[in-house]
């Protein structure tokens, strides 16, 4: 997932993505938002609302997301997600 935000900012792979700033912070606007969202759509193979990266605007919010309301079949409630 950070893979496509960093390639969203023109972010080389060694530069490291804050995965607690807001997006826009970051300088995202309403459109690549959308455009990374679409991404990570085609990625994980699941439809994201959109509004769920307005309402859930850091990497890190929109991780814990995603494996708790969309991917929670693959992460099974009381697993450790930090490895």
């Amino acid at each position: 997932m950070v893979k496509e935000f960093k390639g969203t900012l023109l972010m080389t792979h060694e530069e490291e993505f804050p995965l607690t700033e807001s997006f826009f912070d970051l300088g995202f606007t309403s459109l690549r938002v959308t455009e990374a969202k679409q991404r990570l759509e085609e990625r994980l193979d699941c439809s994201i609302s959109s509004n769920v990266l307005f309402n859930n605007p850091t990497a890190e919010q929109l991780v814990a997301y995603l494996m708790t309301d969309v991917l929670a079949d693959l992460f099974p409630e009381g697993s450790d997600a930090d490895g």
